[in-house]
C-alpha cells in the first residue's frame, strides 16, 4: 500500500513539475517584466538611502547631450523638458521607453513567423546580456536612454522588414534611416545597400532606397551636423577621442570586417544580415573610443530572428521527462551569460 501512495505522489509530483515547464514561456514572460520593475524600485530606493550616489548614463543625458547624433539629441531635450527638471522623473522615462522598446520586439517577432513566439519572447526579456546592459546596475543606473531610442526605430524598421507590400518597403527604410540619425550604427548599412544593388542592376530597389532614406539622412542628420553648432565639432571630438587609440589603428577593424563582407557575402545575403554586420562593423570601430560591448547586443537579434534547430535529446531526471529542442533562442540564451562574463572582465581590467 505504502509503495502504491508513493508511485501515486511521484506521479502528482511528476504532473505538476511539468504543467510548471509547460507554461514555462509566460513564466520567462512575468520573471522578465517583474524583473525591470525591480530594478527600478531598487534605483529609486538606492539613491534615497545614497543620495549622492551616480545615476550613470542617465545622469550623463540629463545633464549634457554628448557627441549624439542631432534627432538623438532632440529626442534628450523632449525628455528633459517633460521631467520638469527632475533627474527621478528623467530615469522614470528611460525606464518607461526602455520597457515599450523591449516589448515592441514582440511584434517584430510576429513580424518574422517566429515559431513558439511566445518562448522566444520570454528568453529576450530574460536574457542576460540584453538585461544586463539595458536595465541592470548594482552601481548606478543601468539605463541606456539614447540605445533605446536607437532600438526603439531599428525594431520598427524590423517589423515591416519581411512584409511584401510595397509601402512596407518604403517604411522599412525611412525608420532604418531614422535609426542612423538617432545612432549612428546603422550607418556603414548605406555603403553595403548601395553596392547590393548596383552588383543585382535592382534599380526598383535603388530606387525607393534613395527615395525613403536619403530625404531622411538630409533633413535629421546631414543639414545639422553642417549648419548647426556644435554638431559638427562634438562629432569630430567624439571620432578624435579613440580612448588613446589612433585613428588610423580604429578604422582596420570596420574596414577589414566591410571589405570580407562585400567579398563574401554581400551577394548572398539578405537585408537584415546587412544590418547586423553594419552594426558589428561600426561597434568594432566605436569600442576604441568607449571600450563597452553593449555596441554588440545586436547580435542577440540575429541569433533570436534567424530560426535554425541545431538538435534534440531525451532529458531523464527521474522527476521530469522531456525532449529538449537545442534552438538558435536557447543556444542564444546560454551564450550570453559568457556575454556578460567578458562585459564584467572589461569593467575590471579596463575600467
Amino acid at each position: 500500500m505504502e509503495e502504491i501512495e508513493k508511485k501515486v505522489e511521484t506521479k502528482t509530483k511528476k504532473n505538476i513539475l511539468e504543467k510548471i515547464l509547460d507554461h514555462k514561456a509566460l513564466i520567462f514572460i512575468i520573471v522578465g517584466i517583474i524583473a525591470r520593475f525591480l530594478m527600478l524600485f531598487y534605483y529609486y530606493y538606492s539613491h534615497i538611502i545614497f543620495s549622492g550616489r551616480s545615476w550613470g548614463d542617465v545622469e550623463l543625458n540629463f545633464n549634457k547631450s554628448i557627441y549624439y547624433p542631432p534627432l538623438g539629441t532632440a529626442m534628450l531635450d523632449l525628455f528633459r523638458l517633460i521631467s520638469f527638471g527632475i533627474i527621478e522623473v528623467f530615469a522614470f522615462w528611460a525606464f518607461l521607453w526602455d520597457l515599450g522598446t523591449t516589448l515592441m520586439f514582440y511584434f517584430v517577432l510576429r513580424s518574422f513567423n517566429i515559431k513558439n513566439i511566445n518562448y522566444a519572447f520570454g528568453l529576450f526579456l530574460v536574457n542576460p546580456f540584453y538585461f544586463l546592459h539595458n536595465s541592470f546596475s548594482l552601481e548606478n543606473c543601468g539605463y541606456h536612454i539614447t540605445d533605446a531610442f536607437f532600438f526603439f526605430f531599428l525594431f520598427l524598421a524590423l517589423f515591416f522588414y519581411p512584409r511584401k507590400e510595397n509601402y512596407a518597403r518604403y517604411l522599412f527604410y525611412i525608420f532604418l534611416g531614422i535609426s542612423m540619425c538617432v545612432k549612428y550604427y546603422t550607418l556603414p548599412a548605406l555603403g553595403f545597400f548601395f553596392l547590393k544593388y548596383l552588383y543585382e542592376r535592382d534599380w526598383n530597389e535603388l530606387k525607393r532606397f534613395m527615395l525613403s532614406i536619403v530625404p531622411i539622412l538630409i533633413a535629421f542628420l546631414i543639414v545639422p551636423i553642417l549648419f548647426i553648432e556644435p554638431y559638427l565639432s562634438e562629432l569630430l571630438e567624439w571620432y578624435s577621442i579613440g580612448g588613446g587609440t589612433p585613428l588610423y589603428l580604429r578604422v582596420i577593424p570596420i574596414g577589414l570586417i566591410a571589405l570580407l563582407f562585400i567579398i563574401f557575402r554581400l551577394k548572398s545575403s539578405d537585408y537584415f544580415e546587412i544590418i547586423i554586420i553594419s552594426i558589428i562593423a561600426m561597434a568594432s570601430f566605436m569600442i576604441f573610443s568607449y571600450p563597452y560591448l553593449r555596441w554588440f547586443q545586436v547580435i542577440i537579434f540575429y541569433g533570436i530572428l534567424v530560426e535554425r534547430d541545431f538538435f534534440k535529446f531525451d532529458l531523464n531526471l527521474g522527476i521530469v521527462k522531456r525532449t529538449i529542442n537545442v534552438n538558435n533562442h536557447i543556444l542564444t540564451f546560454y551564450l550570453s551569460f559568457v556575454g556578460v562574463f567578458l562585459s564584467y572582465m572589461f569593467i575590471l581590467f579596463i575600467f
